[in-house]
């Protein structure tokens, strides 16, 4: 571990070290809007967060310090049959007389921007005045550069061919007619936001008010870790329909006050779906501008927000 130590003590480390920990989270900042604006264009809705690691230590030896988006809810490619990746990737392979250094954007959309052959650089010169500050120039190079090459990748994803890693549970459930029987949301990739449900009785009206608001989020795991059974069956009933590529069905729960509307895609995986107790079955829905609205069979009316469907309404 001697050569390791004496690395880390080297010039070039510690000015590389300094300057991507300053400038990582500066370059995240500035991609990141025009990143948003692209996934908004392309219509994504799944996260695809921008993230970035200091010091990555990967195989041993070898120390990393990336931007990146994080695919890691992803399935792989089914075009490549590889991880999907966009990465400005800084790697220092640390051996007994050499470190292997390279600085490089690359993308699994973009075949010119494979991965590359490493620099071998002698551990004499990490502490040579002249030659690190002639790489710590070739580095800022690379980054100033980097924001604008960054997001001319990210603008050639196909984002069709990244598909969101679901959660196995909850899609067998799914497949087999059960749902968690709470007042949630279920994301087919396995988040839970439960919600906070409660009605007001107004005595000058004489009519009651019922509400629906996200309360926190978890897991199924969580869930069932204090509970031994989270799931009741649902029964879809007739009317399922399509609109802008969601296709959405509806029905009932177990109990007579329970009832759910979900998202899935054309083979039947769930998208998402939410449970209401104090609705009674679901019998129809539809959009309108945007809001996916469900009508109960004693009269109430749900208004879901597909913007963001953790916005409901209850009249």
């Amino acid at each position: 571990m001697n050569g390791l130590e004496n690395v880390k003590r080297s010039k070039l480390y510690i000015e590389l070290n300094c300057l991507l920990r300053a400038e990582l989270p500066k370059l995240k900042e500035d991609i990141s809007p025009s990143f948003k604006k692209i996934l908004k264009e392309k219509k994504f809705q799944h996260p695809l967060p921008i993230v970035h690691e200091f010091e990555y230590a990967a195989w041993g030896r070898n120390s990393q310090w990336r931007l990146e988006l994080d695919f890691d809810d992803y399935q792989w490619s089914h075009k490549t049959v590889k991880p999907h990746f966009l990465t400005a990737l800084l790697s220092m392979d640390i051996g007994d007389d050499v470190i292997s250094f390279k600085y490089q954007l690359c993308s699994s959309f973009n075949d010119e921007l494979q991965s590359q052959q490493s620099e071998k650089i002698e551990l004499s010169k990490l502490n040579d005045v002249e030659f690190v500050t002639s790489k710590m120039k070739a580095v800022k190079r690379f980054l100033n550069l980097l924001p604008e090459r960054f997001l001319a990748e990210a603008q050639q994803i196909d984002f069709n061919d990244l598909e969101y890693t679901m959660h196995p549970k909850i899609q067998e459930k799914w497949q087999q007619g059960y749902l968690p029987g709470y007042d949630c949301i279920v994301m087919g990739e396995g988040e839970i936001i439960m919600g906070n449900t409660y009605s007001v009785y107004d005595s000058n009206t004489k009519k009651t008010k019922q509400y629906w608001s996200p309360l926190c989020d978890t897991t199924i795991e969580s869930l069932e870790k204090y509970e031994d059974d989270i799931w009741t069956e649902i029964d879809i009933v007739k009317g399922a329909f399509t609109s802008k590529n969601q296709t959405f069905v509806f029905g009932s729960g177990a109990m007579g006050n329970e009832g759910f509307v979900a998202s899935i895609s054309p083979n039947n995986i769930l998208d998402w779906a939410i449970f209401f107790t104090f609705s009674n079955p679901i019998h129809k829905a539809e959009v309108k501008n945007e809001h996916l609205i469900c009508y109960g069979d004693t009269g109430i009316i749900i208004d879901i927000d597909l913007k963001s469907i953790s916005k409901i309404q209850i009249t």
